[in-house]
């Protein structure tokens, strides 16, 4: 981040002038206050979006799955526009995934539908900006039918050339494999068939609940590029597993940054060099359970666990803030960060602030700021630092 390396550079010019590298104190004063607003902006920019295309004949519960799989019913409130004749772009603010849906798919143009889109998949593969690429495709075949069509299989290898693409068997009420079998014998270009049932489905001796999407996000995310991972896990809200693993990236992210500084070596009373690394790891582990930040978000959840911050949100403050949430903090006050020590305590917190939310979650109480910081204080006590 900026801010980081602004610090990193004027500890160096100190260095250079003559400042003796245990004594970074000064460097650390006269470094600016961090700005909390552009590390939240920062860490949650850098999550970016998945691109997923979905295509399939009309009727076949493409808006119904979408809606199933991420949150903001994105495909009833998305804003949409149109990218080519046969292709149109879903978003909605806030929401880290782009929908591409296909139009027109029918059995007489999809030569003309494949062509298209393979031409838009290419051209934005060299466009060398990853975050505009079509990550994967998902193609819906509607299992009541129990039909597959030539145009299909054929349009599926064909895209298939440019991205993964996962067949989806939708509205799938019945335990009969035989259709599953076929499709999967015959596009065999595909990474996976997926039987699915986005909402539940009433029949005369019961409901039959939805099934299948927390199977298809599992394996969407095994073949999306790294680029896209914490983008899916963000937008899905199906997959529990999913969302742990994203923030175990995250989290192992931002304890390797905070190695690398500790490396320096740098007084742990200058910890403000960790603070923004800190700041953004918990910024990004909200955005990927779903919770909204900003700064105020962030000051209040920091200064309400730590006890010990004022209105100002310095860097200073922010680092001898989180540092004594770390119950065992104090016996290394004095000394130098080592990497180890400094990956440790910024593990700690990344591990402290996603069990508060997932126990605030379980609570049913509200994700306030509040509620996330008394929950996060107690959470840090528990931590041990070995």
């Amino acid at each position: 981040m900026g801010n980081i390396l602004d610090i990193i550079r004027n500890v160096k010019d100190v260095t250079k002038t003559g400042g003796a590298i245990g004594n970074l104190t000064e460097a650390a004063k006269n470094a600016k206050g961090l700005n909390i607003k552009q590390i939240i902006d920062d860490a949650i920019e850098k999550i970016g979006h998945a691109n997923i295309l979905i295509a399939g004949k009309t009727g076949v519960g493409k808006s119904t799955l979408i809606n199933a799989v991420f949150k903001g019913n994105l495909a009833e409130t998305g804003v949409g526009y149109s990218v080519t004749q046969h292709m149109k772009e879903y978003s909605k603010s806030g929401e880290p995934v782009h929908i591409f849906d296909t139009k027109g798919f029918e059995l007489g143009n999809y030569k003309e539908v494949v062509k298209e889109l393979k031409g838009e998949i290419e051209r934005r593969k060299n466009s060398g900006d990853a975050s505009t690429h079509i990550h994967l495709a998902w193609f819906c075949i509607s299992n009541d039918g129990k039909r597959l069509e030539h145009a299909e299989s054929e349009f599926i290898e064909e895209l298939s050339k440019e991205v993964p693409v996962v067949v989806v068997l939708t509205k799938t009420v019945d335990t009969n494999m035989e259709f599953y079998n076929i499709v999967k014998n015959e596009c065999r270009a595909a990474t996976n068939v997926i039987r699915v049932l986005a909402q539940a489905y009433e029949t005369p001796i019961g409901t039959i609940p939805p099934f299948g999407l927390e199977e298809l996000i599992d394996h969407t995310y095994e073949i999306v590029p790294d680029v896209a991972k914490a983008a899916l896990a963000a937008a899905q809200k199906v997959n529990d597993k999913i969302t742990k693993r994203a923030v175990d990236k995250v989290i192992a992210t931002a304890a390797t940054a905070a190695a690398a500084i500790g490396a320096t070596p740098v007084p742990f009373s200058d910890a403000v060099l960790l603070a923004p690394v800190q700041i953004g790891m918990i910024a990004s582990i909200s955005k990927v359970m779903k919770i909204d930040t900003d700064k105020t978000f962030i000051t209040t959840l920091v200064s309400s666990a730590a006890g010990v911050l004022g209105a100002t949100m310095t860097g200073r403050a922010v680092a001898r803030g989180l540092i004594k949430l770390i119950p065992e903090a104090g016996t290394i006050v004095g000394g130098t960060i080592s990497a180890v020590t400094a990956s440790i305590v910024t593990s700690g917190m990344g591990y402290a602030y996603y069990n508060a939310v997932k126990l605030v979650m379980a609570s049913g109480q509200d994700l306030s700021a509040q509620n996330l910081a008394d929950a996060f204080r107690e959470q840090l006590k528990k931590t041990k630092l070995k």
